[in-house]
């Protein structure tokens, strides 16, 4: 019988460990997060911050794989886009189906049942619960 040594991950062991983890997600996806600096901060969301904007719309045009790598690779529950210092969008990774009420265009957008990604937009600003008929305000 072979036995294990179980050994306690030291604090350097922790950062070369996530160090790995952030090349990894930066290699699916080099032609966008090449030029962008991204960190977790210590509620699982995923902070991207973008110094130009073709890189906002190209991690735009692939979010929903973004999600799935960082949910997978890192962990992460959420991801934040940043752009000249302001949030651009914030998604969560959840497995819901909902409602939303678009003010600009006053009509109600439904997502299917399977859909894993809430796109939290300031042009959305309520958010209907599905398993409660009550409306809320989504705090962004």
């Amino acid at each position: 019988m072979i036995a294990m040594a179980l050994t306690e991950m030291t604090f350097d062991d922790l950062m070369r460990l996530e160090q790995f983890r952030n090349e990894r997600l930066r290699s699916f996806f080099a032609e966008s997060l090449l030029h962008c600096v991204f960190r977790r901060d210590g509620h699982k969301v995923l902070l991207i911050y973008c110094p130009e904007a073709w890189i906002v719309d190209k991690l735009l045009t692939d979010l929903e794989e973004l999600c799935d790598y960082a949910w997978l690779i890192l962990g992460s529950e959420a991801i934040a886009l940043y752009f000249a210092q302001e949030e651009i969008c914030r998604i969560g990774h959840n497995r819901v189906h909902y409602e939303v009420h678009s003010k600009i265009h006053n009509r109600v957008h439904k997502a299917s049942i399977g859909i894993r990604h809430n796109i939290l937009r300031r042009s959305w600003p309520l958010q209907k619960d599905c398993n409660r008929s009550s409306f809320r305000l989504k705090s962004l």
